[in-house]
């Protein structure tokens, strides 16, 4: 990783970090490759993007408590039965299982990986976390990003809609009840 890209990640990290504040929501993510210096600059910036909303994205891999962490793989060849133009994919019912399709992530924006990236994981992320498969008109939710939208998220992050941030409030409350229930606890 070049000094910019180093001082750049380290920045957006000690911002997430400082940026945790009490009633900050706590989801545990977990990266089941090691990764790259793209993927790390990906994951710093969809930290950074999560904890403006209020939500602190843990990605140290552990099997603690409920809820269980989210779990993304990065998968290196997209599978045929995946329809084009799709970038990866959540089973929000599921509510731990994300698939990255990485090929084709780098092929959309070859020299912006981590900025596309970022915008994946927390697209993904949102409907892990929603429980539901919905997108909004505009913004990180988008069900299709146009050139414009593409553009914009190399400099800038597309936003999160009013919408989007209450149904992942609610969507973390339904987790923590889940996780709360005594089916779900070892006796």
């Amino acid at each position: 990783m070049n000094r910019e890209a180093t001082i750049m990640t380290i920045a957006i990290l000690t911002a997430a970090t400082c940026g945790a504040r009490d009633g900050q929501r706590i989801v545990a993510v977990c990266m089941d490759t090691t990764p790259t210096s793209q993927v790390v600059r990906a994951e710093a910036q969809a930290t950074a993007m999560f904890a403006a909303i209020g939500v602190k994205l843990d990605w140290r891999c552990r099997n603690s408590t409920p809820p269980k962490p989210i779990v993304i793989s990065l998968a290196a060849r997209t599978p045929e039965n995946r329809k084009d133009g799709e970038l990866a994919y959540a089973l929000p019912y599921e509510g731990t299982h994300i698939v990255i399709l990485y090929d084709r992530v780098r092929k959309m924006q070859p020299n912006q990986v981590p900025a596309v990236l970022a915008h994946v994981l927390v697209h993904e992320l949102t409907h892990i976390l929603q429980g539901f498969p919905r997108h909004s008109e505009s913004g990180v939710m988008k069900a299709q990003w146009d050139s414009q939208d593409v553009a914009q998220m190399t400099w800038k992050p597309l936003p999160f809609t009013d919408d989007d941030i209450d149904l992942i409030q609610r969507g973390l409350d339904a987790r923590d009840a889940r996780s709360l229930s005594p089916s779900n606890h070892v006796q």
